[in-house]
Parts: C-alpha cells; structure tokens; sequence
C-alpha cells in the first residue's frame, strides 16, 4: 500500500489490544421520523460482529433475521453502536431486552426498514498504546497531509479475505471458470495456515473428495457445501447454484475492489488532482464529466470535488478520453469488459464510480505522556476505512487487525 504521507516516518503503536480502544458510532443518513411500523433500536455491541448481534435480538424478539434491517456492518473487535430495524414490534419489549455483550441504548420510529447504506458515515474513537512520545509529532504531521489532501480510498485487506484471494474467486466467476473458481475455493493448501483445514484441501488438492469431507471442520459451511456439491454435479454451473448467493456476490465485489485499487496505485502520484476526461464526484455524491481540468482543479485542491475510479460494472458510468482509455486497458488487461459484469443468475453487477479519495473529517488527538497512548478521533464517509488511516499513521501495513465494516 502506498501512503499519501509516505514523506513522513509512522508513529507506531498497539492497535486493539482492548475492546475499548476501537470505538465507532453509526451516522445516520438522514432523522428518523419518530412514527411509523418499523421500529428502530440504536444498540451498543461489544465484541461481536453486527450479524450475531442482530442474531441475538432477533432471537429474542421472535423475529426474523431475514426482515431485519440495518446501514452497515461494524467490526467485532471493538465497541460500536448502531441502528437496527424491525417492523410491527413491541418496542419497550424491544428497548428492555438484556442480551449479553449488548446493551439497548434508544427506540425511536420510522417509516422504512433500515437498508445497507442508509448512513452517512461513522465516527470513530481509536487508542494507539505503547507510543514513544518523541513520535507523536510525526502523527499530527501526517494527519495534516491528510486533512489537506485526503485519504486515498483503498480498499482494504480485510475485503480480500484471510488467503487474499477473495477477487480472484470473482474472476473466476466472471470468467465463468467453474473449474477454476472451485480449485481456489477448496484447494491450494500452501496457502493455509489453520492446520485441520489445510489438510482438508491437500486432501482435495489430491482429487481424494471423500477425505476431504472428512477432514473439514464441521464449522466451515461454505465450503463443506462446495464438496458436497462437486460430489453431486462436478465442477459446473449447477454446483455453483448450490453456494450461498451472498458469497458469490462477496466475491464479484472483491474483484471490483481489487480493479479500483490498480486504478488507484496507477495514478497515486497524482490522487488528489482532477484530469480532461474525469468523472469527478461533489461532496453530495453526483458525478460530472471534467472538461477543463485546470478550471477544476482549484474546487479539487479545497476537496469540494474528487476523482473517481471505476468498480466496474455493465451499466457503469463512464469517463472520456485518455480516462477512459487508462481504465479500459486495465479491464482489458483481466481479458474483461464492462459486459463481462452481466452475468445474470442475480450475480450481475452493474457498477458504480468510487472517489479516489476521502475528506478525513472532525479530527481530534490525546496523547497520554504517562499512559504512552495516543487517543485519535475522527469522522468518516461511508464505505471507508478506518484502517487506511491507521496505517498512514503508524507506517505498519499489517499492524491493524481486520474489520468488517464502513
């Protein structure tokens, strides 16, 4: 990863060695209306991940998951609050609920279920420990670069999976390698650090898909799944139809992520400028084509507007000239084009524009000479991570354990 302060030496420290050194809070996108049927609950979760938090309420509640709403996924490691959403409920059954590792912190009504992306972004309060006090200037410096250039929008590791091949599973599906894609999913074990299972994918590695059955821990349902499908119809399209829809699509999204990423590293030295030929996005979101960037550039450089990159899709909106040349060699270099992405089976993706950048908002810093902590708080867009920001501070690419969320 390149970083925006790469002039600047990191400040490092111990990221999340508490639950309570990684904080966020959950932006609404807009005030809820206080009536209505859906009934919304802000909740505080402490080291567990949003799906088992909403797991547990829906348990108790008597409701079902799959018509529960929420914005946004919020790591495990850590205390964060967010909103959930359930229609026709008991909302002072809701309000009272004692669920361990949650605690209900208001009620209040809407008139739409929550959806992903209904946010505008999170607040976040995180503590680096075992600082050296003499580094604590080289923190604010950097986040001096970033407040006036931006953040560089990468996708982070987290959303390629622990093996880091999360995209090219979704090139595989879009290439419609069925082969291929069940090859990555169950095999290469040299990649595999958990002991069990790496025998489990030597076995299958093998062509031995009795053993490997066998072998694989019983928790891991995905691909316990995949075998059982591959022994019923071979490695084709039928045996992908058996896998969870949400995984496939977790996959294709991993692809795109990894193509706006080159997209980015390509134009790194210049992330923060606008070209003849962008597509460049204001702060509400909208996109427009740049025909004069050197008109542009000044609302660029104030970071009124920003650069997108492509996560590519067959409907996606695209740029002109020596742009869109730039991110048409780099689907082509894949041996894909944007029609590659209309796959059907409900796994198409039409595609969206990403900023190149992101504004780093409400910044605040600690620093506890005795305790050696560097308290950081601050504010960011949706879809954003948290740990790009980390890892500029501290200089530390693997230092900042995964998350799940915005």
């Amino acid at each position: 990863m390149k970083y925006a302060s790469h002039g600047i030496a990191g400040c490092k420290g111990t990221i999340k060695s508490l639950l309570e050194d990684f904080v966020v809070d959950e932006i609404p996108a807009y005030p809820f209306s206080g009536s209505g049927t859906h009934v919304l609950v802000q909740v505080e979760k402490t080291g567990i991940s949003t799906f088992e938090a909403l797991r547990r309420i829906c348990r108790e509640m008597g409701f079902s998951e799959r018509d529960a709403g929420y914005a946004g996924l919020k790591d495990a490691r850590g205390i964060t609050r967010q909103w959930f959403s359930l229609e026709h409920v008991d909302a002072d059954k809701l309000m009272a609920l004692q669920i361990p590792k949650l605690r209900m912190l208001a009620v209040t009504r809407h008139g739409n279920k929550l959806k992903r992306g209904h946010l505008a972004g999170n607040r976040f309060e995180i503590t680096l420990r075992d600082i050296d006090p003499q580094h604590v200037p080289l923190a604010a410096a950097t986040l001096e670069v970033l407040r006036k250039r931006g953040v560089p929008n990468w996708y982070d590791s987290q959303r390629f999976g622990q093996r880091g091949d999360n995209d090219a599973l979704g090139l595989c599906l879009v290439r419609q390698d069925w082969p291929g894609f069940f090859d990555l999913l169950l095999g290469k074990p040299e990649l595999e650090s958990h002991l069990p299972t790496q025998q489990a994918r030597k076995a299958f590695a093998d062509g031995n898909l009795e053993e490997a059955i066998k072998l694989w821990p019983h928790n891991q349902n995905l691909e316990r799944g995949a075998l059982k499908a591959l022994q019923e119809y071979g490695p084709t399209e039928r045996a992908l139809k058996r896998l969870p829809q949400k995984n496939k699509q977790f996959y294709l999204s991993a692809l795109q992520s990894r193509l706006f990423n080159q997209c980015l590293e390509r134009r790194f030295d210049t992330f923060d400028q606008v070209r003849t030929g962008d597509l460049a996005q204001k702060e509400n979101g909208a996109c427009f084509l740049v025909e004069d960037a050197a008109l542009e550039q000044p609302r660029a450089a104030s970071l009124e507007i920003s650069a997108t990159g492509p996560v590519f899709g067959f409907k996606m909106q695209q740029p002109a000239g020596k742009v869109l040349e730039f991110e048409q060699q780099v689907l082509a270099d894949c041996g894909l084009t944007p029609e590659s992405f209309d796959m059907g089976g409900g796994l198409g993706q039409k595609g969206d524009r990403r900023a190149y950048r992101f504004p780093l908002r409400d910044v605040q810093t600690t620093h506890d000479a005795e305790q050696r902590t560097l308290k950081l708080s601050f504010s960011l867009p949706k879809g954003c991570y948290a740990t790009i920001v980390l890892k500029e501070i501290t200089k530390l690419d693997q230092s900042v354990l995964p998350t799940e969320g915005d």
